[in-house]
Parts: C-alpha cells; structure tokens; sequence
C-alpha cells in the first residue's frame, strides 16, 4: 500500500498540450488472437508484461505515445475488442465476460507472469472485472476513469444505457459521423485533436458500439471489488466544464467520489487526479499522463 500522500490527487494546473494522435514509431512483433481479442505485441522480450485495453471507438492506436515511450522497458500487449477500429462485430452476448476470458487466454497461452494491466474507459472496466475475477493472475490494475458505474441503481443505469446507444442503433455514414463528433468534442478538450481522432474512432461498426455501451454500462462492479488483492490504481480526469454539468464542482469532489469507490478493493492504491483534463486525458494532456503511468507502472513491477 502506498502511504496517504501518495493516495491523495494529483492535482497540476498545467496548460493544456495540443497533442494529435502520436504516430506509432514502434512496430508490432506479432500479431495474433486470444480468444475475441485481437492482440498486437511490442518491446522487449521476457521483461515485465503490460497489457493494454482501448475504450470504446478505439483501436491500439489509442496508445501508439505510451507503446513508444514503454517499449525500451517492458513486454507489451495491446488488444482490440470485436468491433471496433475495423475488427468485425461478434454477437453480443456476454462481451464483458468475453473479453475477460480473452484476457486470461492471452495470458495463459503466452504464460505471462503477473502482468500489469491498462484500461481506458471501456478498457478499464474490462481491466477492473479482470482484476476481480482473476486478482491473483495480475500484477496491478490500472484503470483510466474506467469500472466506476455510470448510475448507482440498475433502473437508472438502464436509462443511462439506452440514451448512450441509441444514437448508435441504426447509424449510417453521415449519422455516425455527427454523433462521433458530437460524442468526442464532449470527451476530449482540443477541437484540433477531435479532427484527428474522429476518423480514426470511425472505423468501428455502430452496432457494436451500441453493444458495447449496453455490456458495459449496465454494471456495477462495486460488490466484485472486495476479491481485487492485486494493487489498482485510478487515473481520473477533471474537466469543470465537463464533470460540472454532473454535479462534481470541482476535483476534490470527483477524487472523493473515486476514492469512496476504489476503497473497497482490498489492493487499492486510490486515486490520481488530472486536472484540466476531459475524458481522453492521453490526448488532452499527453506528458503528464506519461508520467504518472510510467510512475504507476513501475511501482507495480518494483513489487514482482
């Protein structure tokens, strides 16, 4: 466990980077499936195993700056769900627990030893449900404003749900794109980095984005996280534009939201704050985000 200072926010009144999406300067060494996941492997072999999971709409490319600044030091994964950045749509049954399978396969065929896992988002979620059903096969879990639910009751997530996806249901070229862009201006700070990440994010298939929205969204994995012994970490952005409009005025209110809800894993190391930062902080503010998970990393293979 770290000690309380450093469970406190992290709370840097940076100005905003206009970053892009980095350009991948490293190239995969393999490529294969592991279950529904496809996976994409870089750096150095026999090192310390991370593994990373895009949100929803995106591809690997979501973590070409952090693939090239991690590769010199570490094994890395990094997978795509079914459906998005142009991988065909599978049958929307139980996704989640689909891609936490995939996750164990890959780490079983490929034996790798306590990896440490990265999620954004929708990858988070997959990364904490990871982290509860299969604590001891984790090095870490480090989730980026990902796994807390949208809603405290079922019949409110539900809603939640179905104003999420049905902009999605029957979307076609033109549709999709306006709600993509209406969808990214909302996540992310910069209007030059919407224009660069929206034909990107465009590549996935609609449908399994409203499938996605659905698996993920209607969960609450508070009660699971009493079995998450592994060390899980949150790295959450505060926007006051954003995070207002939901009632969370300021950062200490959405740190104490977190912190209230990370507490419950046993492996809990709290809660990170970025503040200045909407929900693609990776894009919105790239250098700092790189620091704290390479922090946050390495604390975790210190502990292998």
């Amino acid at each position: 466990m770290w000690p309380l200072a450093s469970l406190l926010s992290l709370a840097l009144l940076s100005q905003r980077v206009v970053a892009d999406v980095p350009a991948r300067t490293v190239a995969p060494a393999q490529r294969f499936n592991a279950g529904i996941l496809s996976v994409e492997r870089f750096g150095k072999p026999r090192a310390v195993p991370v593994i990373f999971v895009p949100a929803l709409y995106c591809g690997p490319w979501q973590w070409n700056g952090q693939v090239s600044l991690l590769a010199p030091r570490y094994d890395i994964y990094v997978v795509t769900l079914p459906g998005m950045d142009g991988r065909p749509r599978v049958a929307p049954d139980r996704l989640m627990e689909r891609a936490v399978a995939g996750l164990a396969r890959l780490i079983a065929e490929r034996r790798l030893v306590k990896p440490i896992i990265v999620g954004h988002s929708l990858g988070g979620t997959v990364a904490v449900m990871f982290g509860e059903l299969h604590s001891d096969e984790a090095g870490g879990i480090i989730a980026a404003e990902g796994g807390h639910p949208v809603a405290p009751t079922a019949a409110a997530r539900e809603a939640y749900v179905a104003r999420a996806a049905a902009p999605f249901e029957n979307a076609g070229p033109a549709g999709f794109d306006r709600t993509m862009r209406a969808t990214l201006s909302f996540l992310i700070g910069s209007s030059r980095d919407v224009d660069a990440v929206a034909p990107l994010a465009e590549r996935s298939d609609p449908r399994a984005v409203a499938d996605w929205l659905r698996a993920a969204l209607s969960l609450d994995l508070t009660p699971g996280l009493r079995l998450l012994r592994a060390p899980f970490v949150e790295i959450v952005p505060y926007d006051e534009s954003v995070d207002s409009y939901r009632g969370l005025r300021t950062p200490s209110a959405k740190r104490r939201v977190y912190a209230t809800w990370v507490a419950h894993a046993p492996g809990s190391w709290g809660v990170v704050m970025i503040d200045r930062s909407r929900h693609f902080l990776m894009f919105d503010q790239p250098a700092l985000f790189n620091r704290i998970l390479s922090s946050e990393i390495e604390r975790m293979a210190s502990l292998r």
